[in-house]
């Protein structure tokens, strides 16, 4: 993952895995049986740091989600990739200033 851009969830709670402090959570996506995997990479021109956003859903992020309230799980059910590759909530595209966000070639993917 070296040299690349990622879109990241970055309003998790910081949890140590393998004694390194992770601030964020790497989104991918998945096929059905989970033997293929991609990272959903955002447009080569997009800012690093920039946020993603969903055309019809406004208003600010939690600034950490709440783990009680399970909000990533109800979320996440609701994230893919469609069949153009585009990764998705709800059949809405991930989205930045220059573009949208896409999988290499897992279509009807889960993202998480």
């Amino acid at each position: 993952m070296q040299n690349r851009k990622v879109c990241v969830l970055c309003n998790l709670k910081p949890a140590t895995m393998r004694g390194i402090k992770s601030q964020a959570m790497v989104l991918a996506a998945s096929n059905d049986d989970h033997t293929k995997v991609e990272l959903v990479d955002p447009p080569s021109s997009a800012k690093v740091g920039e946020r993603v956003t969903f055309l019809g859903y406004s208003g600010e992020p939690n600034s950490v989600l709440n783990a009680k309230s399970k909000v990533w799980e109800k979320l996440q059910v609701d994230l893919q990739s469609n069949k153009e590759l585009v990764a998705c909530y709800k059949d809405v595209p991930f989205t930045t200033s220059t573009g949208v966000c896409k999988v290499s070639s897992i279509t009807n993917g889960a993202i998480r």
